[in-house]
């Protein structure tokens, strides 16, 4: 699933090319995944000026001109292509959006578990934000290693790995940044939260910021099916340092990274030095 710093990779490709474009028609092939039925959905963005591209946590916002906005989920396989206008659409296409300047935007998902979603922009904080609880984003000023401290002690029964992707205490990260976020700190990703001292929680903030920033620069990590605006993978994927490498020596120790599943997620860690 695209985590933070693919999703970021996207809104800023997105804030690049199409704000500032007219949605001049949009044609639904599949609306099981809308939020309101096909006929209303062309008829609140048609029309419509994209003006802002935004992102929470794992969700993409498209502002427009009239008052509404889209909140967009990739899941699994949900991506964003740029195409020029009269492309054909594969059998994987949502909804094409047609736009001024002679493009396309095309929201494309193979299996399905991605949605599109249409709001009033005043509602975005009531009925998407406040439900999900997000905790605060991880490269953003407000994410401090005390608020980061003081969330971790408030759930202490709870391993921390699991605690990592629940959104509460941060924004955005999921298996893979679990994972390697976990191993820059030197932390097994089974511990409690209980287990983890001031020390552990510092370096743990560090790891978390320094993973996702890392990936961000490189445009993300295509370990799956994951593609940009422009239909290109991620280059984090050779920078990865334990996700991914089952088996392969650990590149601060040496030993063999391990795989194990655990709390339902394939999880990768060096038994060696994450203790």
């Amino acid at each position: 699933m695209p985590e933070l710093p693919e999703v970021e990779t996207i809104r800023r490709q997105l804030e690049k090319e199409v704000v500032g474009r007219k949605i001049l028609s949009v044609d639904v092939r599949f609306g099981g995944r809308l939020n309101v039925r096909p006929a209303a959905f062309v008829a609140g963005v048609s029309g419509a000026t994209l003006t802002a591209a935004g992102r929470r946590a794992k969700l993409l916002r498209l502002d427009l001109s009239n008052g509404n906005s889209l909140i967009v989920h990739l899941k699994m396989t949900g991506r964003f292509l740029l195409v020029p206008a009269g492309t054909r659409p594969t059998t994987h296409t949502h909804v094409v959006f047609r736009l001024s300047g002679g493009q396309e935007l095309h929201f494309e998902d193979v299996r399905k578990f991605g949605y599109m979603r249409l709001f009033p922009t005043a509602d975005l904080e009531r009925e998407v934000y406040d439900k999900e609880g997000y905790g605060p984003e991880p490269l953003d000023p407000s994410f401090t290693a005390e608020r980061f401290a003081l969330c971790v002690r408030g759930r202490s029964k709870k391993r921390i790995k699991p605690l990592l992707m629940e959104q509460t205490c941060i924004a955005g990260i999921g298996n893979i940044y679990a994972d390697e976020s976990l191993w820059r700190a030197g932390i097994r990703p089974q511990r409690r939260a209980s287990s983890l001292s001031d020390g552990d929680l510092r370096r743990l903030h560090e790891g978390v910021q320094e993973s996702l920033r890392g990936s961000l620069a490189v445009r993300g990590t295509s370990a799956d099916t994951y593609v940009d605006l422009y239909g290109k993978k991620g280059e984090n994927v050779g920078r990865l340092n334990v996700y991914g490498r089952e088996g392969e020596p650990c590149p601060r120790c040496g030993g063999p990274v391990k795989k194990i599943a655990f709390a339902g997620r394939g999880t990768h860690f060096c038994p060696a030095c994450q203790k």
